[in-house]
């Protein structure tokens, strides 16, 4: 199946101004939320393209990777990993710049992502003994800030090694991985702030969304190191 990229995604051309994306952003959004029988899926593949084209960081970020294969994002698993296999055979210098990225900035990240998603439902079992507690919400929000640094960590980590062109593929993903786990927190938080159980629920199948990555990147990896 051919995997589309955020323009195609919300049916933007590359080019298209912040209120173009905007507007097309919440045509989609209101046609497959959940809450109005739309696809669960397709909503959060939209809400993280629009989180990731409507900031300048992020879009920068994004449209660099790409930008880096152009056929990386319309490639299939199997074919890109093949083309994964073939570039590391040829360069012996590519191959260490490939290792030396994923032990440095990967697995790290990596790691500290699994921690932050793994906390998440113990930590909402303890909260929901009693929400209106004011221990057991600080103790959750406690939860949030710490792992909150962990991803400000995470970023300038990724920020701080160019990804090698060749595994780009991998590198987006971890990229759209804790920016995905950014964006669940600003959930969670907005949770806490008025108790409403659509930000607690986006908040965590955000995280799921997140594992799915993961789950992905791991597959990548294996194939890249094979």
């Amino acid at each position: 199946m051919r995997k589309k990229n955020f323009y195609e995604e919300l049916g933007v051309h590359k080019n298209a101004t912040k209120s173009e994306i905007k507007s097309a952003y919440r045509f989609l959004a209101k046609k497959y939320h959940p809450d109005t029988g739309g696809n669960k899926d397709k909503f959060l593949t939209i809400q993280l393209a629009w989180e990731t084209l409507s900031d300048k960081q992020k879009k920068d970020i994004y449209d660099q990777l790409i930008s880096n294969d152009n056929n990386s994002l319309n490639c299939e698993d199997k074919k890109w990993s093949l083309e994964i296999k073939t570039k590391k055979s040829n360069s012996t210098i590519n191959d260490h710049n490939i290792k030396d990225w994923i032990k440095q900035i990967y697995e790290p990240s990596n790691k500290s992502i699994s921690q932050i998603i793994k906390s998440l439902n113990s930590e909402i079992k303890s909260l929901s003994a009693d929400p209106y507690d004011d221990n057991l919400m600080e103790d959750f929000s406690q939860y949030i800030t710490k792992s909150r640094k962990k991803i400000e960590r995470i970023s300038l980590s990724y920020k701080s090694k160019v990804v090698p062109s060749s595994i780009s593929s991998i590198g987006l993903d971890l990229y759209h991985c804790f920016s995905q786990v950014q964006d669940a927190l600003d959930e969670l938080e907005r949770y806490t702030q008025g108790y409403v159980d659509n930000y607690l629920f986006d908040g965590k199948e955000m995280m799921k969304e997140a594992q799915r990555i993961q789950t992905k990147m791991k597959l990548t990896k294996k194939s890249i190191l094979s």
